[in-house]
């Protein structure tokens, strides 16, 4: 299966569980389709995390199910606190979808996978650098401590 064929499955399933959780009317005082139906609105975050999200999706905190949303081309729209739309996400619509290349695989640059490549490079000597003092301090704790037990005897 190619990457474009993988991909439209993935939002496909994705995007037939969100219709799912917005057309159960009774769960609309925590999650519910905005009244122009272009859009959903999550009145009580709590409760959405904890009773509704874990049963259509795997996610159990609000924040990386918005980014996981934006992935598929919402946006954080209005004045409350989390409402989305997405131009091809409206009540009733089942068959909306974004058009074909949308769903082709774009490779990166040359120029921002070497800078990728780069970022990677440098966390991963940061990481590196933190590790050592952690060790160092670890060891010096336990040469402190044995110094410790030496005196003690």
């Amino acid at each position: 299966m190619d990457f474009a064929t993988s991909f439209k499955r993935r939002y496909d399933t994705f995007i037939r569980r969100l219709h799912q959780m917005l057309d159960d009317h009774s769960t609309d005082a925590i999650v519910s389709w905005s009244e122009s139906g272009k859009s959903f609105i999550v009145w009580n975050e709590s409760e959405f995390c904890r009773n509704i999200l874990p049963r259509f999706y795997l996610f159990v905190e609000m924040s990386p199910f918005a980014r996981h949303i934006r992935k598929w081309g919402f946006k954080k729209i209005g004045s409350e606190p989390w409402e989305f739309s997405s131009e091809y996400f409206v009540r009733g619509h089942h068959e909306l979808e974004p058009p074909p290349e949308a769903f082709e695989y774009q490779r990166p640059s040359k120029e921002v996978s070497a800078r990728n490549m780069e970022r990677m490079k440098e966390m991963a000597a940061a990481i590196r650098k933190r590790l050592a003092k952690k060790e160092a301090k670890r060891q010096a704790k336990k040469e402190a401590s044995l110094g410790h037990k030496e005196e003690t005897s």
